[in-house]
């Protein structure tokens, strides 16, 4: 699958823009390494479940964009990790796990309100 499944978040701009559609319905944020295999594999759970649902899914890949991840870090109050996925509904963080904890199930239970 080929990453036009995400959103691309390569500037504030895209990042306001993320924010603005999280008051109107949950989206989600993924923060991605391109040189790391842990990330390499989390692209993937989230590809799946772009392919699943009809969230809109941002991507920042973070060695183009560390200010966008940076922001996207202060704003929500969520210490910055990579890989990490992060929910947001009504401009916050409903849901966030970073690392191995990537996990598509996992994301889709946070956006059907079940996750733990």
């Amino acid at each position: 699958m080929s990453n036009d499944v995400f959103q691309p978040l390569t500037s504030s701009s895209d990042w306001e823009d993320a924010l603005a559609a999280s008051e109107s319905t949950p989206v989600v944020v993924f923060k991605h390494s391109s040189a790391c295999p842990t990330s390499a594999r989390a692209n993937g759970e989230m590809e799946d479940l772009a392919g699943e649902v009809d969230t809109p899914i941002y991507r920042v890949v973070v060695q183009d964009a560390r200010s966008v991840s940076d922001a996207i870090a202060d704003d929500l109050d969520v210490r910055h990790e990579t890989p990490q996925v992060i929910v947001l509904s009504d401009g916050a963080s409903t849901y966030d796990a970073s690392h191995y904890r990537v996990k598509a199930d996992d994301v889709r239970s946070a956006l059907n309100g079940t996750a733990e």
